[in-house]
């Protein structure tokens, strides 16, 4: 998947470059050893000048059966700062609401190190400027991430995550995106922790010939509310 992102990005010259700083706040609550309830909350903004890209928040309720598999299903709402170009200020910025359905499946290499496959499905629905939402496209995502889990409180990841965009309103844009990265997890504490991150965003425009090459970097604070153990 990197190799794709790479090979378009050669073939041709209209590429910008950005660097971007996210900020989530990632809370999980645990009902049970098989279902849990996510949000995060993400404030996504450009570097260097700084000024705000996206907000992001999303709800998600996930089953995870034993044999390694889990299903999720969700909702998410965005809001896009446009011009995507740091240096402009902004001139509208554009709500969006997705529905949004996943499928995971995890198996250990070793002892501490493990493989997870993430397909995702979303309908993203955009809110035009004086109108109402509008459905826009249906796009589907594949992440494989490897974990290294190194001790309780300390874990490495790696991942890379490949986007295609479907529907009659995509033109040039099939592929959307690819996303690689890597970062560490610390938890001090069972169920508080911070993980820091690195991601290249490497994204086609709707022209089919213009792109974006982004750096982020990525500060996650996890924490997690156990109501099982309350609950008996």
């Amino acid at each position: 998947m990197v190799l794709l992102g790479t090979t378009i990005s050669n073939a041709q010259k209209n590429v910008d470059h950005q660097n971007l700083l996210w900020t989530r706040y990632a809370l999980k609550l645990k009902i049970n050893d098989s279902w849990s309830v996510s949000q995060e909350i993400e404030e996504r903004t450009y570097w260097f000048p700084w000024r705000q890209h996206q907000f992001v928040t999303r709800t998600m309720g996930r089953y995870n059966f034993k044999n390694g598999f889990g299903v999720g299903a969700g909702f998410a709402y965005f809001r896009q700062s446009l011009p995507q170009d740091p240096e402009v200020n902004v001139n509208y910025t554009q709500p969006e609401l997705r529905s949004e359905f996943e499928l995971t499946y995890t198996h250990s290499l070793s002892e501490k190190l493990s493989m997870n496959h993430r397909y995702w499905n979303e309908l993203r629905y955009f809110k035009e400027e004086g109108q109402d939402y509008e459905y826009g496209n249906m796009r589907l995502r594949y992440r494989l991430e490897l974990q290294y889990k190194h001790s309780a409180s300390l874990t490495f990841r790696a991942f890379d995550e490949i986007f295609i965009n479907l529907g009659e309103n995509i033109v040039n844009n099939t592929f959307d995106q690819n996303r690689y990265g890597a970062s560490i997890q610390y938890m001090p504490i069972k169920n508080f922790g911070l993980e820091l991150g690195y991601i290249n965003w490497f994204q086609q425009r709707p022209s089919g010939v213009d792109f974006y090459n982004r750096n982020i970097v990525r500060v996650t604070v996890h924490h997690t509310i156990d109501v099982s153990k309350k609950s008996k």
